[in-house]
């Protein structure tokens, strides 16, 4: 399970989800060009709009009960940054493809068995992780909205502008499970397009950092055995044309962050916003209303839980990314330059090699939102407790 096939198994899935093809060759996913697929994509992300526009209606206009009127400025500001995130990757698509060739290809004949197992186990654990807690989510949701079907109310998950909330006709009830289905599609096309791919990328990146981090460490390695058996000019030669194609390899990495920042920045800054403000709204849904039930301040936690669960899976990947490139320079410095004898020209200078490839790894990728706020360990727990702080003092002035 190398990473072309977990590339490849996230852009048949997209594909089939109506995201489109977002993998090179059409022949392993599916044609998006085809009229058939172009109608299905535009009926799916034509009924994800509408949805999401009576949310939005119901929101503004709507006459509600209270919870039902939380629940729709809920979904209607959610969901909205979810439309958002996702024509933000679709527009992407082009750019998605080449990078999914560059992830591929980046430091791929240094690659070690046991990493590319741990990449695929760590992308594995957080992808199943963070679908039970959104799914887990919307199940609370379904269970709220039969509970009160059976308390003599209407069976409601998301809250729309049609029907009104005194409407219990035949029509009105079809409704509601229509609109039932499309959030539980609209998650689906979220998780795979949006959400978890991008922390797929986040993920392989580190691990292609790591490995390049042990491709200079193995360099040191082959120096010194080379240089014990006497052969010194052959190993300053192996030891410098290593240094060259670590060099490259690292600029390649370096590019590939930087398409990553173009392709997932918006998706990751939307996140951000998302998570620390309906977080607030939902938090105090529950500390200020006496009459929530298990099963709905179960469906604001598991939300509140997934919201903070997939922002900390951006910025803690993203923070470790910086972690292990800053790493870089100490592999490269004690890759064993100062034991090799002067080659003459044409040979490379060892030492220039080592200055400039330390120089380009002291100054390792820092991945931004908004192209100025730090995606960071630190960042994480700046927004929790900022978070909690906004949360406590509207609690206050509310109580």
């Amino acid at each position: 399970m190398g990473y072309h096939s977990i590339l490849n198994n996230y852009c048949k899935n997209i594909y089939l989800i109506g995201s489109g093809n977002f993998w090179s060759d059409e022949r392993e996913t599916g044609d998006d060009k085809s009229i058939l697929y172009r109608l299905y994509r535009t009926i799916l992300f034509s009924t994800y709009a509408f949805v999401t526009i009576l949310e939005i209606m119901a929101a503004l206009f709507g006459e509600f009960p209270e919870d039902e009127a939380s629940d729709s400025v809920t979904f209607a500001v959610s969901h909205t940054i979810v439309m958002i995130k996702i024509f933000s990757v679709v527009l992407n698509k082009e750019l998605v493809r080449s990078m999914n060739q560059d992830m591929i290809k980046a430091c791929e004949k240094y690659e070690e068995e046991a990493v590319v197992l741990e990449t695929y186990r760590s992308v594995k654990i957080n992808a199943i992780s963070y679908f039970a807690t959104v799914y887990g989510s919307a199940a609370c949701f379904c269970f709220e909205g039969y509970r009160k079907m059976k308390a003599g109310s209407h069976f409601v998950t998301v809250v729309t502008f049609y029907p009104g909330f005194e409407d219990d006709s035949t029509s009105a009830t079809m409704f509601r499970v229509f609109t039932t289905v499309v959030l539980f599609l609209m998650l689906m096309t979220m998780f795979l397009t949006v959400d978890s791919f991008t922390m797929a990328y986040l993920i392989m990146l580190k691990y292609k950092f790591i490995t390049l981090r042990h491709y200079f460490e193995r360099l040191r390695l082959e120096f010194d055995e080379i240089n014990k058996s006497g052969n010194t000019r052959l190993a300053a030669e192996k030891l410098a044309n290593g240094l060259v194609e670590g060099i490259v390899m690292h600029q390649e990495l370096l590019k590939l962050g930087k398409n990553i920042d173009k392709a997932f920045g918006t998706v990751i800054a939307m996140q951000l916003c998302q998570s620390s403000g309906s977080a607030v709204s939902l938090l105090l849904q529950i500390a200020l209303s006496d009459q929530l039930t298990f099963i709905a301040s179960m469906k604001i936690i598991f939300f509140v839980l997934a919201l903070f669960f997939l922002l900390g899976l951006f910025l803690c990947n993203a923070g470790e990314i910086t972690y292990q490139a800053s790493l870089l320079s100490d592999a490269i410095f004690y890759c064993g330059w100062h034991a090799c004898p002067p080659l003459p020209p044409p040979h490379r200078n060892h030492q220039r090699l080592v200055r400039h490839a330390c120089a380009q790894a002291l100054r390792p990728p820092v991945m931004k939102a908004f192209k100025m706020i730090d995606l960071t360990y630190g960042t994480f727990l700046t927004v929790l407790r900022a978070t909690y702080s906004v949360f406590a003092l509207f609690y206050a002035q509310n109580k």
